[in-house]
């Protein structure tokens, strides 16, 4: 299993909807495939909270943050209607690539319910040519960057 939420660098922790009925096979619970939802919304709120969005980053900075790897572990089923949350911080920063680890769960019955890791890598915006991470980005998401890891 992944590392647990870390006392080093603080967690971002962002309410993450509800397990909807697109999301649960017929057990009603919810499926493999429904994870990627909720991952791509920590990934978003990691991004706004430190003052940027995807499409700034495509404007402003000139790149994009196209997905490399994902990687998810899961732990315990998540149910039709359930109330989700994710603890997302940056595990690493690489010269073109950064990683997210997020920890989600059963918002009202605190399980555990899956990790995972996001490797994301930096290219240009109209070439799509790997470039390093801009310091701008790094520079904003220190708050929420694992220095032991990173």
């Amino acid at each position: 299993m992944m590392s647990s939420p870390s006392t080093q660098v603080s967690w971002l922790s962002v309410p993450a909807d509800r397990v909807r009925w697109e999301d649960v096979d017929l057990a009603g619970i919810m499926r493999y495939s429904a994870y990627t939802r909720v991952v791509d919304l920590a990934e978003a709120e990691l991004l706004r909270a430190a003052g940027l969005s995807v499409t700034e980053l495509a404007e402003r900075l000139g790149v994009w943050l196209p997905r490399k790897v994902l990687h998810v572990e899961y732990a315990a089923p998540a149910l039709l209607d359930e109330a989700l949350r994710v603890e997302v911080r940056v595990a690493k920063v690489g010269t073109t690539a950064i990683t997210f680890r997020m920890v989600m769960y059963a918002a009202e019955r605190e399980t555990r319910l899956a990790e995972a890791e996001l490797v994301l890598v930096c290219v240009g915006r109209d070439d799509f040519v790997k470039r390093p991470l801009p310091t701008e980005l790094v520079d904003r998401l220190a708050p929420w960057t694992d220095v032991a890891d990173g």
